[in-house]
């Protein structure tokens, strides 16, 4: 791979409303939260009110996203959560916010390489990390190609998954359970029980990942763009994700549900595309979990390669990472993610730790408080930014009053997650070890309080530049010099 001489920058103008689109819904997995999160939200909470949970959770982001997407148009940054706090609260802050983003985004990303080995190991056969490992190289080798690929790859899964849901929706419905349709589970009454906090906590977990869509901002062909993306992709994912939650209990019926989420020879829910369609789609769905999950971890890699490449570009990071391919993508990011992904996989594979119950689920745990601290503290940061002069033709709602409702909501979320850590990650109410969790959380604040003290200290010149995103103007290198616009 041949690297681009310094100064250089991402390819501008290179990614559109369907790309980025892609790149936002496909890190939310949706294959994976229909086998997976939404299965294990019945059985950890009891719940049949879950349905209606996801689209409280997306109502709850749609505030927030008002005021990031709004920030956005002026914060043109890979970075986009680190340009953010430094935009609204001072640069010292977008610092201390880097290394949360970071410990997110990764959590999240490698989180994923223990449940792709897990069902594939199941389906296929061979030890996890053997499938992790053939995913991790997989990935690390996209991660320094061309964007316009990853594009065409990950569209292609997102639109067979999508149709697969949209057909398991559809065959769950012209099979309701003891013959009528219930509307019990979108019943506010069946929300509001004890238990709802779980349901908060594994919802909020699965939006994570649409909002990098402004990871994208710089390559993108405007900054409508960005915020038809994010929201086009929020809206979807909320729509899909409590319709699919409503069918399953349709399906099996809303007195059953619980149970039979709860017991793993239910083979919930792709026994319901078995027993009223066809076998094979069966086998169909259990591979495109894989595929699903793949592709969120190619998003998320894109995301994280990114976000150094803004560090390394305003020296946050050594200069290495502002480097990129010839392609247009940045390689030393992508190179760092895979070096700090695959240790990872070895120790969990060395240990003989569970893919699901400790990998994925602790270190999605991780990511899911990670990005709703930033998203709340970013709501923030939005009406910080406007309030002191910065967008132009922005009115009141979206500079001041849906954000603090997003912050409010946000924080909620997260609020709720952190009480509820026992049902998220499975162990006993009274364990001491589920704070290792936001303890990580916590240490990545403290790692940025320190890194951003040091620059203050020996190099004020480097924080006087964080968060200035825009690239050099001639150091960019325009779409039209390396073909076609996605």
């Amino acid at each position: 791979m041949q690297i681009a001489s310094a100064p250089t920058g991402l390819i501008r103008k290179s990614l559109g409303t369907s790309a980025l689109l892609v790149f936002s819904a496909t890190a939310s997995s949706p294959m994976a939260v229909l086998a997976g999160a939404i299965v294990a939200t019945y059985a950890s909470t009891g719940v049949t009110g879950t349905p209606l949970g996801f689209l409280v959770m997306a109502a709850a982001l749609l505030f927030f996203s008002v005021g990031y997407l709004a920030m956005a148009r002026y914060v043109s940054s890979a970075g986009v959560f680190y340009a953010a706090l430094a935009a609204g609260f001072g640069r010292f802050w977008g610092v201390v916010a880097a290394p949360v983003v970071l410990l997110g985004y990764n959590a999240i990303q490698i989180c994923l390489y223990g449940l792709l080995g897990a069902v594939a190991s199941g389906s296929l056969g061979g030890a996890w990390w053997l499938w992790a490992l053939v995913a991790w190289a997989a990935v690390a080798l996209i991660g320094v190609l061309k964007s316009r690929i990853s594009v065409g790859l990950l569209g292609a899964v997102l639109a067979v998954e999508v149709a697969v849901i949209l057909l398991f929706i559809l065959v769950s419905f012209a099979n309701p359970a003891g013959g009528t349709v219930s509307f019990a589970p979108l019943s506010p009454g069946n929300l509001l029980v004890p238990g709802i906090g779980g349901v908060v906590a594994f919802c909020a977990a699965s939006f994570v990942g649409y909002e990098s869509a402004a990871v994208y901002s710089e390559e993108s062909r405007s900054p409508q763009a960005v915020s038809r993306a994010a929201y086009s992709a929020l809206i979807l994912l909320g729509l899909l994700y409590a319709l699919a939650a409503w069918a399953l209990a349709v399906a099996v019926g809303p007195d059953r549900v619980v149970d039979e989420s709860r017991d793993p020879a239910s083979g919930l829910p792709f026994s319901i595309l078995e027993t009223h369609a066809s076998p094979l789609l069966g086998s169909v769905a259990t591979a495109l979990v894989v595929t699903s999950v793949f592709a969120a971890m190619v998003s998320f890699h894109n995301s994280i390669a990114r976000y150094a490449f803004s560090l390394g570009r305003e020296r946050v990071l050594p200069a290495v990472f502002e480097r990129i391919g010839r392609g247009g993508a940045p390689v030393a990011g992508s190179v760092l993610q895979s070096a700090v992904a695959l240790p990872v996989i070895l120790i969990f594979a060395l240990t003989g730790a569970d893919p699901v119950a400790i990998m994925f689920s602790w270190l999605s745990g991780v990511a899911a408080i990670a990005v709703l601290l930033m998203m709340a503290v970013t709501s923030l940061a939005a009406v910080a930014f406007f309030r002191k002069g910065g967008g132009s033709t922005e009115s009141a709602w979206q500079r001041t009053v849906a954000p603090l409702i997003g912050a409010v909501l946000v924080g909620a979320a997260l609020l709720t997650t952190l009480v509820n850590l026992s049902a998220v990650l499975g162990t006993p109410a009274d364990s001491a070890t589920k704070w290792l969790v936001p303890g990580a959380v916590a240490l990545a604040v403290a790692v940025g309080l320190g890194w951003a003290s040091v620059l203050r200290a020996t190099r004020p010149e480097v924080l006087e530049n964080v968060g200035q995103g825009q690239p050099r103007p001639l150091a960019v290198i325009e779409q039209d010099l390396v073909g076609r616009s996605l």
